[in-house]
């Protein structure tokens, strides 16, 4: 049952929070009203710490019957995650606390209902324990089946920026994933998060300015996921040309490599050709073994790329070895350079070692190179080693 309690200093509120104890204020009778405006003033208040903006906020018991419900979590790709929201459920009937942490809610006036923000599981959760004819310790002692949660007001990017940081930094029981990371950041982006409090629009920074800021924003959303981890982030945010980051110095996954090959080779290889594993494919066409390696660090022509491909060529009795590559780990600056000291391994790597590669394919990767090459499928540049 809720503690109803009297006025009380702040310091004697912490103290209490410290406790476990929930402090209700403002209570007033629950009367919902079907039209499109919410009044905030007609839902029954309470003060709860929100552990994603890290304070003690107004929370309010939003009968659940006016929340939109996911069938899952539309932050996380992977959808629900069964065992969480069990773990939720055991906690929410057996803690004496209750419920004890909010979700986060926004009011649409299209649905005339609230939509969630963050706390999927938790409304799972709930929804399963009323089902189940079950007390939620610190819910009102009502027929109104509810949870208490914090109202969002903000603007889109801001919106998006608490998902990622409730979602990003659950740690360690249920992390974002990578992918589920990028593609949230990447609707941040499109939002406009990284222009708001800056003089200077996004767009218009350099590649380096463009990723300190990206960089010192995801620190701020989600510090799990600002530090050593970001650079895997923005690799997969600018991957193959396709985001809303507009670099100026593009970057390929082999997958996409594969696919560029297939389109714009001159052996007629297609990608029903190829192997599932994509590099190291070995493959016959018009009387001749080709096999293919595909490459996006500058790292792997000093690693097992030579080796893998020598042992190939000779069980396999390759007539033609094909590097495709793209330098991800280079600059607009630094790639024709990157690209001459690979080949030059490659070659030294023929004439003292093992005849292993025959040509190479260089994806275009500055903006100058994919404006000249990218729409009539050309190549940066290719040469026979």
């Amino acid at each position: 049952m809720l503690k109803f309690l009297g006025a009380r200093s702040k310091d004697t509120e912490q103290k209490l929070f410290k406790k476990g104890v929930i402090i209700m204020k403002n209570v007033v009778n629950l009367k919902h009203s079907a039209t499109k405006d919410c009044n905030l003033q007609n839902y029954l208040t309470m003060r709860m710490e929100c552990p994603v903006e890290n304070k003690v906020k107004s929370c309010y018991f939003i009968p659940l019957c006016e929340i939109e419900s996911f069938s899952h979590n539309p932050a996380r790709t992977g959808g629900t995650q069964p065992q969480n929201v069990t773990q939720i459920f055991d906690s929410l009937i057996s803690d004496p606390g209750g419920q004890l942490e909010p979700i986060c809610l926004e009011w649409n006036p299209a649905t005339v209902k609230f939509d969630i923000v963050f706390g999927c599981h938790r409304e799972w959760a709930t929804r399963r324990a009323y089902q189940k004819g079950l007390a939620i310790a610190n819910h009102p002692a009502s027929d109104v089946k509810g949870i208490w949660a914090t109202i969002f007001t903000g603007s889109p990017s801001a919106r998006t920026a608490l998902q990622m940081r409730e979602n990003g930094n659950k740690v360690p029981s249920s992390p974002a994933t990578q992918n589920e990371m990028v593609n949230m950041f990447r609707k941040f982006i499109s939002q406009g998060g990284l222009d708001i409090g800056y003089s200077t629009p996004f767009k218009s920074l350099s590649d380096k300015e463009k990723y300190d800021r990206a960089r010192q924003a995801m620190k701020q959303i989600s510090s799990m996921w600002g530090g050593n981890k970001f650079k895997g982030i923005w690799n997969k945010l600018n991957q193959n040309g396709n985001s809303n980051v507009g670099l100026s110095f593009g970057t390929y996954s082999k997958e996409k490599l594969a696919k560029y090959f297939c389109n714009n080779n001159p052996y007629g290889i297609s990608e029903s050709d190829l192997e599932k594993k994509l590099s190291g494919t070995v493959l016959e066409k018009d009387d001749k073994v080709y096999a293919i390696y595909f490459v996006n660090q500058k790292s792997e022509i000093a690693g097992a790329l030579p080796t893998n491909a020598s042992l190939s060529k000779d069980k396999n009795q390759i007539d033609h070895m094909i590097i495709v590559a793209a330098l991800n780990d280079s600059t607009t600056a630094k790639i024709t350079g990157d690209r001459v000291r690979f080949e030059d391994k490659a070659k030294h790597w023929n004439e003292k070692i093992f005849k292993a590669f025959d040509e190479i394919f260089w994806m275009p990767q500055t903006e100058k190179e994919s404006d000249a090459h990218i729409l009539s499928g050309t190549w940066a540049r290719s040469r026979k080693l």
